[in-house]
């Protein structure tokens, strides 16, 4: 069982908070207990009076050390995690959740007014924020962090509604349905009604990634990252293996230096990064077109260059027909083709100056 006591100065916000739902259910079968602690109950002052004016001035009240001291003293035991609900705090998230979910006993301090005397921190094992914004206390979050915490304790929920959370695996939940099978137009998915689990679960699992992808692509971190020449190497966690990614559309190409290492062949995946790299693709074979047709164009040293321009520029024009046309704009490309078919004109007409030339003198000598 896993017990929280939470030190605060409003007791009564949590009764609600205790007597319904699966936080109910969960204290009913002893797999939980929430016990909730008046800190004004442990002041020594006039009126229970556990807040003061801030040294140095400024607005708002200060908690006092003394009664928060004095609350933990007579509260905590061995094995209690004293945690602090406060905007400083690291950010909540599952992962925190799933820490905190094997503990025995945890102890939440509610922060209220201005703020904590600075000393208390001295007595606290983890500080905990729930967002990057402002509350009038810390009850609410500590209630956030208890349910969020309760439903992993072994034995609240069904051990399957936890394996499918939004976080557990760094992605969000995948989209669920119910009856009726068509409303307003809007039906459910087919594979779902098939009764093939083994489709319903990959289905699932893609429908998982596209959504983390969509609306949350900052959870989808790197897992495993390794640099090899000029190449590095990820794993994306949920997403590492082919057969969880839509290849359609897919930019292939072959890495180069791969005595050191196993890959033959890299798919790109994301739209900008395939037009980027394919655009550079394209870029470096006409640099190097381009660099031959000037020699053609400007040396009459060599004879046989010419008819081998030629035929570099069909190879490159055909190229971009039949592949570079599925990755970058019809504008960009139709212009390079033109660009192409006037180099290709003029290379052509230097070869028929050269051979009437030839032709020129080879009547010269005859007669």
């Amino acid at each position: 069982m896993l017990k929280f006591n939470v030190l605060t100065l409003f007791p009564e916000m949590f009764n609600g908070f205790k007597e319904e739902s699966i936080i109910k259910r969960a204290i009913d079968d002893k797999k939980i207990k929430i016990d909730i602690t008046n800190l004004r109950d442990y002041s020594s002052l006039k009126h229970n009076q556990v807040d003061d004016t801030p040294y140095g001035g400024g607005s708002g009240m200060v908690l006092m050390c003394d009664p928060v001291f004095k609350a933990v003293d007579d509260l905590k035991k061995k094995n209690t995690k004293i945690i602090m609900m406060t905007p400083q705090g690291e950010t909540f998230n599952q992962k925190k959740a799933e820490e905190l979910s094997k503990e025995k006993e945890i102890l939440i301090i509610c922060g209220h007014y201005e703020g904590f005397d600075e000393r208390i921190r001295s007595i606290v094992d983890e500080e905990i924020s729930i967002g990057d914004y402002v509350l009038t206390g810390g009850e609410l979050p500590s209630m956030v962090l208890m349910d969020s915490v309760s439903r992993l304790v072994d034995g609240v929920i069904d051990e399957g509604s936890r394996t499918n959370d939004s976080f557990s695996e760094d992605l969000l939940d995948y989209p669920t349905f119910t009856k009726p099978r068509e409303y307003r137009g809007m039906k459910v998915p087919e594979v779902l009604l098939s009764g093939d689990h083994k489709k319903i679960d990959k289905w699932r699992k893609e429908e998982a990634i596209k959504k983390t992808r969509e609306k949350r692509p900052d959870l989808i971190k790197p897992v495993f990252r390794k640099e090899i020449g000029d190449y590095a190497i990820y794993d994306y966690q949920g997403v590492s293996k082919a057969k969880d990614i839509k290849l359609d559309g897919a930019y292939e190409f072959n890495p180069k230096r791969r005595e050191l290492f196993t890959v033959n062949k890299v798919l790109l995946l994301d739209p900008k990064f395939i037009k980027k790299i394919a655009k550079k693709s394209l870029e470096k074979k006409l640099k190097a077109l381009f660099d031959q047709i000037d020699i053609v164009l400007n040396d009459e040293s060599d004879d046989e260059a010419g008819s081998f321009v030629l035929g570099e520029i069909d190879r490159i024009q055909s190229l971009i027909i039949s592949y570079y046309s599925k990755y970058l704009e019809d504008e960009y490309l139709a212009l390079l083709l033109f660009k192409l078919d006037a180099l290709k004109s003029e290379v052509a007409m230097k070869e028929m100056k050269k051979i009437d030339v030839v032709n020129y003198d080879k009547n010269r000598r005859r007669r």
